[in-house]
């Protein structure tokens, strides 16, 4: 296979992975891809995933109900603790919408990372969505970095990484977002467990 033919695959690759990011989606790769590197399974189990959709779909219907074009929110639930990333017009609303889900069922925990300020342009929103593709793009492709047990989510080119993983896939996925031109600041919401919990977690599916 010639460099070229590598080159136009990756980049097919690349673009795919883009398409579905824009909708807050990534995809499921079984296998391995360009550098042979083992999908590792998601590591919540059955139950929990299905919480954490059910807080992420009532979390962003209650939003758009509740605050309209007052804000932007992205929400990311993982393990039931809950992201919000984006933009509230003022800080009284940001109060507002910490409290809001944090009073929701299941929750455990919110991180709240959004910003009193005007909505960001659709250039700033795209920019996000590069860098987040890139970032997970090199993830599915690294020895070590459990990417199906992750989030990788990004916002003013800050980046946030959800997951359960050990210290040392937590230090490795950390290193590599930070590699990714473009990132001003990788910061770290793992749920961090033992080797042997990830051995018992990664045999268990």
């Amino acid at each position: 296979m010639n460099k070229q033919f590598k080159r136009r695959t990756f980049n097919l690759f690349l673009v795919s992975i883009a398409t579905t990011s824009l909708t807050g989606c990534f995809p499921l790769i079984a296998g391995g891809v360009a550098g042979g590197a083992m999908v590792i399974a998601d590591r919540r189990n059955p139950g929990t995933q299905a919480i954490d959709l059910g807080i992420q779909l009532e979390a962003e219907s209650f939003i758009i109900k509740k605050y309209g074009s007052n804000v932007h929110i992205n929400v990311t639930v993982f393990n039931r603790r809950v992201l919000l990333t984006g933009e509230t017009r003022t800080e009284e609303l940001k109060a507002d919408v910490t409290r809001q889900i944090k009073a929701m069922k299941n929750v455990t925990e919110v991180f709240n990372e959004l910003i009193p300020a005007p909505t960001s342009s659709l250039t700033a929103r795209a920019n996000d969505s590069f860098l987040m593709t890139r970032i997970k793009t090199i993830f599915i492709t690294t020895e070590g970095v459990p990417s199906n047990s992750m989030r990788v989510v990004t916002e003013a080119s800050k980046v946030y990484l959800m997951g359960i993983v050990t210290e040392a896939e937590a230090n490795r996925a950390v290193d590599i977002a930070r590699s990714v031109s473009g990132v001003k600041q990788v910061t770290k919401l793992f749920d961090l467990i033992s080797e042997s919990d990830k051995r018992r977690l990664d045999n268990q599916k």
